[in-house]
């Protein structure tokens, strides 16, 4: 029992001691909001990104530093915990101790033998349960998915994005390799690990290729195009990109196609909850279009936009978002010519509709025009999207 009461202590210290690098005041009103509704609740994003701060911070603003039992698998290295006995066990020698306990935090725990017992026990008790992980879903639980804003310095955005130990990193070198070990370290961890992996290369060679990708793609074509470099099923090919999805790396965008209002699910698109990871799986050589396309997505994603990509006729849109009874169409133009960018003003008025559409253009280009709204089209730069959508 002492080395049990030793992780008890050593996860109230870790969870304690965190420090708060950012204002995640929203995710604490809307977890609080929807724990106040719910037994249970699911908390996820991409590993390294700010969840366990979040649960951390929520403790020390709600006031319930006496009332919560935290249990991270991840601090118990020398497996105390092996299955759901051990786990329940643990929270019962907690609770015992302290009858004040009524919210119970586990992350990291898929791996844990019989963890889905433990689950409905604790749905079944009396206290409100939060999980930290993006591995498990369970029928009719509410997630809630802790995803990166973006900073006012959108430059360091496109190419680094905003994990917080790289604001602390003025040298270029030192900054790129922080971010390598924090891709290999969820690589390692949350996909070869917990997701048991057999070709490591193999799955390097997938997720880099969709980094690359920079057009709708089907995934028998996206198949035929792995098998010239490496030979593999499509079955395992869809796997390895599903277990990208589960861990927050990537996310599918559907075509919508506009004549008949229905999602077309032959055609994909690939866009990657972090900048930082697409770049720098191409050792940061990504072109900026393609980041700022990137970034547009995170953008839309963070504000919880449905999103879709779009052709009208041969015109491809890079994103048609709704959510609510609000709609909008962004297009990132490559035209630096003024008299391009008027037939792309003049395609996307065409678009039927009230839907207020966004031409993304750059700083310096934006400057060529006096006006710059024509009708439902607005011409922006991606600073100025940031504060409208």
């Amino acid at each position: 029992m002492s080395k049990t009461i030793e992780l008890i202590n050593k996860n109230k210290s870790y969870i304690g001691n965190i420090k708060i690098t950012k204002n995640n005041l929203n995710y604490i009103k809307n977890i609080v909001n929807k724990l106040n509704k719910e037994k249970i609740i699911i908390i996820s994003w991409i590993k390294n990104v700010w969840k366990t701060q979040v649960i951390s911070e929520m403790i020390k603003k709600t006031k319930i530093e006496s009332n919560f039992f935290y249990f991270n698998n991840n601090l118990d290295n020398v497996n105390i915990i092996k299955n759901d006995i051990d786990l329940k066990n643990m929270i019962n020698i907690e609770v015992n101790f302290n009858k004040d306990i009524k919210y119970i935090f586990l992350q990291n725990i898929s791996k844990i033998e019989n963890i889905k017992d433990l689950i409905i026990y604790l749905y079944k008790s009396d206290f409100k349960v939060i999980l930290i992980w993006n591995d498990i879903k369970i029928p009719n639980i509410q997630e809630i998915e802790i995803k990166n804003s973006i900073n006012e310095d959108i430059e360091k955005d496109i190419i680094y994005w905003n994990l917080w130990n790289t604001y602390y990193l003025n040298d270029t070198n030192f900054k790129k390799e922080y971010i390598n070990l924090i891709k290999d370290n969820i690589l390692l961890n949350q996909i070869f690990c917990l997701k048991s992996v057999k070709n490591i290369n193999l799955y390097n060679l997938i997720i880099t290729k969709l980094a690359l990708l920079e057009k709708d793609i089907s995934l028998r074509e996206f198949h035929r195009d792995i098998e010239k470099v490496n030979n593999i099923s499509l079955v395992t090919m869809m796997d390895y990109i599903d277990f990208s999805i589960q861990e927050k790396i990537i996310k599918r965008v559907e075509f919508f196609d506009f004549k008949t209002n229905t999602i077309k699910v032959n055609k994909v698109r690939y866009y990657f909850c972090d900048n930082w990871f697409r770049n720098c799986l191409t050792n940061f050589d990504l072109s900026r279009q393609l980041l700022i396309e990137n970034i547009i997505f995170v953008l839309l994603n963070y504000n919880n936009y449905n999103i879709y990509t779009w052709v009208n006729w041969v015109f491809e849109i890079n994103f048609y978002a709704k959510k609510e009874d609000k709609e909008i169409i962004v297009y990132l133009s490559e035209q630096k010519e003024k008299n391009n960018i008027k037939k792309e003003i003049k395609k996307l008025q065409k678009i039927a509709g009230t839907i207020k559409k966004y031409l993304v253009v750059e700083k310096e280009t934006k400057y060529n025009f006096k006006e710059t709204t024509f009708g439902d089209v607005e011409i922006v730069t991606i600073e100025e999207l940031i504060k409208k959508i």
